[in-house]
């Protein structure tokens, strides 16, 4: 088994309305998402993608579908976080309603569910490492 990874960057908001930081403000990231794939090498011959466990231009369209589509200069908001909700969705027309607060961690694990449906049959999704800055992250393993 081989594995690959691909990142794709992405500009999003969010608040964290519980927090003793000043992450309980409405504010922005640059985030990076990096998935990780599991699978053996293509062996068939003459195929695009002989020794690949897969073309890393198809990873990165699932991401950029999946996630950078619903979410880039967007804003992730909590279902509970009943002010901010309401404020949100009279103003942006990408937002994602999460189930938890939308920490690193939950969007990673969001992130995860996102994409491991739609790869190839024989890669699977190891892990999502999700930047908030450069300095912080969070993997989700599924």
């Amino acid at each position: 088994m081989m594995r690959i990874s691909r990142k794709i960057e992405i500009d999003y908001g969010h608040t964290l309305p519980n927090s003793f930081s000043f992450c309980n403000q409405l504010h922005g990231h640059r985030g990076v998402v990096v998935a990780t794939v599991e699978g053996k090498l293509i062996e068939h011959k003459g195929d695009g993608e002989e020794g690949m466990v897969m073309d890393f231009k198809f990873l990165k369209e699932i991401m950029v579908e999946h996630i950078h589509e619903k979410l880039d200069h967007g804003f992730a908001v909590w279902k509970e976080d009943h002010e901010d909700l309401d404020f949100i969705l009279k103003r942006n027309s990408r937002v994602l309603v999460t189930d938890e607060p939308p920490t690193a961690e939950s969007l990673a694990k969001w992130a995860f569910n996102q994409i491991q449906h739609h790869l190839p049959a024989g890669v699977t999704l190891i892990q999502i490492r999700w930047y908030e800055t450069p300095n912080n992250w969070a993997d989700y393993d599924g």
